[in-house]
């Protein structure tokens, strides 16, 4: 029997819906930044200079924490039976976060704490979460004052950190990798990255020291999700890439988050060594070859490892033209000359830029400025082998995987079944018609769907989808007809 006489709406949640791409040019990058600001405790001040009555109120921790800490300062009051001074004294309540001070007074009860005496007072109690700074000889006057202006530490050692464009980039220091491979980045870019700081070594002879560092760092990168929403795609770690225990955590990384790791060659690799240390990688890893010249911050020109402005560039391309298009061929800016020159001579297969990338090994080259020359990552399986083609699986498996999680835990129905497949084949027609793919289609499996396994609550789609690789060759073929003469000849 129905409760309601009337008309009621229900909003139903079965239906297709919208498959959100996820975001590709996120760069993970690992370094050091010993001048890293610190962050900067929460403050406030009373008084002022003109009655000579300043006082100065510090948290004693850094961070925003001190923000909520409050200082109220209050007049003294005499005893009216037995007049006396009151001294200046204060107490501090851990419970409310509150300084209070009681102003001293004569015994009539005018105010004669001066700037010291408060100091003095504060001084005096333990376990207090303020400093006060003051020496005038003013009087001060009551006051209620909440400390501001506390500031968290930036980039916390081994912690997932956000940023995009230069805002944060004084709050590094000078010193270390970060600064400079941030700039690089933004080069090519402002491409959100999210950094992770990790310690520096002092001593430079204790190479084993600064590696375990970084790798703890490259492992941070596993959570960058979890702490800052934003999961890398590009992972990096300019100037200690070149170590291999480095460059194969990168690669595991990449792995996990489904991302593409740039490694870098030590300055002056030759040839020989470049293609026998691309055999160590696989098919998340792109190896590069040259350093690259710039001029740094005093005007020197120095040579700089090449994966930064790599990861910056890929940003780029992402952007302006598609996650689907290769880097190679594309500009690179802001660069003054490569450490190395590799030989390039158009079609001719036996140029060093050629055998380079034919060994999977991405190079630059300068025709009408300098380009990124290489669509390869490490690993040999025909496939995979090209960066655009790993990076469109990577995109089109995560967006559809992170849609699904709509539909987990309804009904195994054949309604819901569909409106899998419908959500999958519409993403499929968006890409197609954006240029991303040849096509692609969703359609349920009819061998692993079973009574049994849809008793298990378990749902078996398939998917497939026609990545599109880059030009990688164009192969002209041409041949002289001496035709034309003759039928010059008969139609003059």
């Amino acid at each position: 029997m129905a409760n309601l006489h009337g008309v009621e709406t229900i909003e139903l949640t079965s239906g297709t819906v919208a498959v959100t791409t996820i975001q590709t040019a996120i760069i993970g990058l690992v370094g050091t930044a010993p001048d890293a600001s610190a962050g900067s405790p929460a403050a406030g001040t009373v008084g002022t200079p003109i009655l000579d009555n300043v006082v100065e109120f510090t948290a004693t921790l850094a961070g925003r924490a001190g923000n909520v800490l409050v200082v109220n300062a209050a007049a003294g009051v005499p005893d009216a039976e037995n007049p006396a001074e009151v001294e200046t004294a204060a107490v501090w309540d851990a419970a409310a976060s509150t300084l209070t001070i009681t102003l001293g007074c004569d015994e009539s009860g005018k105010l004669k704490a001066t700037p010291a005496d408060v100091v003095n007072a504060v001084g005096a109690v333990e376990d207090v979460k303020v400093t006060a700074k003051g020496s005038g000889s003013g009087i001060v006057s009551p006051f209620s004052l909440q400390l501001a202006g506390g500031e968290d530490e930036p980039f916390p050692l081994n912690t997932p950190v956000a940023i995009v464009g230069t805002t944060m980039l004084s709050r590094l220091g000078d010193k270390g990798t970060l600064k400079q491979a941030l700039t690089e980045i933004n080069d090519q870019r402002n491409a959100l990255t999210v950094v992770v700081r990790v310690a520096e070594n002092a001593d430079a002879q204790n190479t084993e020291k600064q590696r375990a560092a970084v790798l703890a760092g490259i492992g941070a990168l596993s959570s960058a999700k979890s702490v800052t929403t934003y999961q890398p795609r590009i992972v990096i770690a300019p100037g200690f890439s070149e170590d291999d225990a480095v460059g194969k955590a990168l690669e595991t990384v990449a792995g996990k988050l489904r991302a593409v790791a740039y490694v870098d060659c030590a300055a002056g690799a030759t040839l020989q060594e470049v293609v026998q240390r691309r055999q160590s990688y696989g098919m998340r890893t792109e190896l590069l070859r040259p350093r690259v010249q710039v001029s740094n911050a005093d005007g020197q020109l120095v040579y700089r490892p090449y994966s930064a402005f790599a990861a910056g560039l890929r940003a780029r391309i992402d952007f302006e033209k598609g996650w689907w298009w290769s880097k190679s061929n594309q500009d690179i800016n802001n660069i003054l000359g490569v450490e190395q020159i590799d030989e390039f001579i158009l079609g001719d297969e036996n140029c060093d830029a050629n055998l380079l990338n034919m060994q999977n090994i991405s190079t630059i080259i300068r025709r009408a400025g300098f380009k990124h020359w290489g669509n390869r990552l490490c690993g040999t399986d025909t496939q995979w082998r090209f960066e655009s083609v790993r990076r469109t699986a990577d995109v089109i498996e995560d967006s559809i995987q992170e849609t699904m999680l709509e539909y987990v835990d309804r009904p195994l129905d054949r309604e819901n079944a569909d409106d899998i497949i419908g959500t999958i084949n519409a993403y499929m027609r968006q890409l197609v018609g954006l240029g991303a793919i040849f096509g692609g289609r969703a359609w349920l499996d009819e061998e692993l769907n079973t009574a049994e396994s849809m008793a298990a609550g378990v749902l078996y789609i398939n998917y497939d989808f026609g990545p599109k690789s880059p030009t990688e060759l164009i192969s002209l073929r041409v041949r002289v007809n001496n035709n034309y003469a003759l039928e010059e000849m008969l139609t003059a």
